[in-house]
């Protein structure tokens, strides 16, 4: 029987070399769809390098010319998809930006949680199966990745919201934001129905930005 190249509990991540020449990129690519095509269906625990190997049309030469470990392949689909994300996030949030709160917030929260969905593969099961990635979870984590965009978007619609702090606001929003959808993507059956969901999500929002503070018991 052929020895597995990966161990049983494999160690470290991070790419061997990076893809520079056209032909390279390809080969990179094929082996990033792949893998997540493979992860997606059998578990990262169900599935080896030579499995992904097979599936890109490549030799397992190939996979470790660009990756030490399947580890590492799991790390660079985190980074690629955490990347597209971000992307999609700045775009969802300036092509809102200039609507009103009522207006632009669902239509905002909506969009970012059918991105979110569409990643759950990798942001909440990978994430789940690999233990080394949950130490870098945090860097390509939702909350970091609209962190930024989120902001200036509250921030384009101040006059709008009557809260003293906004940076407070917005720190408290997105973990609330970001909280429920993971809790809602992870969790199996649900009472209630996913757009049905999102517009309570999207109403629970509005309505903490629009209330205003609230004052403490005395």
């Amino acid at each position: 029987m052929a020895m597995r190249p990966e161990t049983e509990r494999e160690t470290g991540g991070g790419w061997r070399r990076r893809p520079r020449q056209a032909r390279s990129q390809a080969t990179v690519s094929a082996l990033l769809t792949a893998a997540e095509e493979l992860f997606s269906q059998h578990g990262f625990n169900g599935t080896t390098t030579e499995d992904i190997a097979r599936r890109a049309g490549t030799g397992i030469g190939s996979f470790y010319d660009y990756f030490p470990n399947k580890i590492a392949i799991a790390l660079a689909l985190l980074e690629s998809h955490s990347g597209r994300l971000a992307d999609a996030a700045r775009r969802i949030f300036v092509s809102h930006g200039s609507e009103s709160l009522a207006s632009g917030l669902p239509k905002v929260i909506r969009s970012l949680y059918e991105s979110y969905r569409d990643n759950q593969d990798i942001f909440i099961r990978l994430v789940n199966d690999v233990p080394e990635l949950r130490d870098v979870a945090d860097i390509y984590s939702i909350e970091r990745l609209i962190d930024r965009t989120s902001l200036i978007f509250l921030q384009n619609h101040e006059d709008e919201i009557p809260r003293p702090d906004l940076s407070e606001t917005h720190q408290f929003l997105n973990m609330v934001f970001v909280g429920s959808i993971r809790q809602y993507l992870s969790a199996t059956g649900h009472e209630i129905g996913e757009d049905e969901f999102v517009t309570r999500l999207a109403r629970t929002v509005y309505c903490y930005l629009r209330d205003g503070p609230v004052a403490d018991d005395a």
